[in-house]
């Protein structure tokens, strides 16, 4: 059903009053509209959006997306404070049984022990993920791109791989510590594929070790030289 006299679901309707995005004052004259400047590519992308995705309740779907949208622009205005390596311990911890989730579910577990949302959405940013809600991705993934936020040093972030992921020791499997490796470094043009896989056949078919080996290990010697 829709609301008398508007074409609106009635819950979107209120929902557009309650937040006074409907102007019901009536235009008498060109003079009284204004048309922002930005509306053009609102619009343009919006309308994108639909021709994609051909939701069955037009209305429910544009107000789902401009809720989203004007989450992110909201997101976007506040400061992207790096997260401890204790708040990404914490966030494992919830989601480590799981293999699979969406980015919102992992969005929903980072902020929910204090990691600004604006920092979040940033490194997701970094992993070029599809939409939050759409995604669903290993989370040990997007916890590894926050971790590269927790350190200036690339050694200090290879550590702290093992603070966040090896649990109480500190102790992955050389094939754990190589995934998480190879994920992280996937997109750095400087990391030699020769010098990742050297890495690899030495360390994976360890059955446990610590920054320590790795650290130890010539070709990350190299990598994190800048010499790979």
């Amino acid at each position: 059903k829709r609301s008398a006299g508007t074409g609106f679901p009635p819950l979107v309707f209120a929902a557009m009053l309650r937040a006074g995005t409907m102007d019901l004052d009536p235009i008498y004259c060109a003079e009284q509209i204004h048309v922002p400047a930005e509306l053009a590519g609102v619009l343009k992308a919006f309308t994108k959006e639909v021709v994609r995705r051909q939701p069955t309740d037009v209305y429910e779907f544009s107000a789902i997306y401009f809720a989203n949208l004007a989450s992110v622009s909201k997101s976007t205005q506040e400061t992207v404070v790096p997260p401890s390596v204790a708040q990404l311990r914490e966030v494992y911890g919830a989601c480590k049984a799981r293999v699979e989730m969406t980015l919102a579910d992992v969005m929903i577990e980072c902020t929910g022990v204090g990691i600004k949302l604006a920092t979040v959405e940033q490194a997701f940013r970094l992993g070029e993920f599809g939409r939050a809600e759409d995604t669903a991705v290993n989370p040990s993934e997007p916890i590894t791109l926050l971790l590269t936020m927790t350190d200036a040093s690339f050694p200090g972030i290879i550590a702290s791989l093992f603070e966040v992921f090896g649990g109480e020791d500190n102790i992955l499997t050389g094939e754990e510590f190589m995934s998480l490796f190879k994920f992280l470094v996937a997109k750095d043009a400087s990391v030699k594929a020769e010098t990742v896989q050297a890495m690899d056949d030495e360390l994976t078919k360890l059955g446990a070790i610590t920054f320590g080996a790795v650290n130890n290990c010539e070709p990350f010697q190299k990598i994190a030289d800048g010499t790979a």
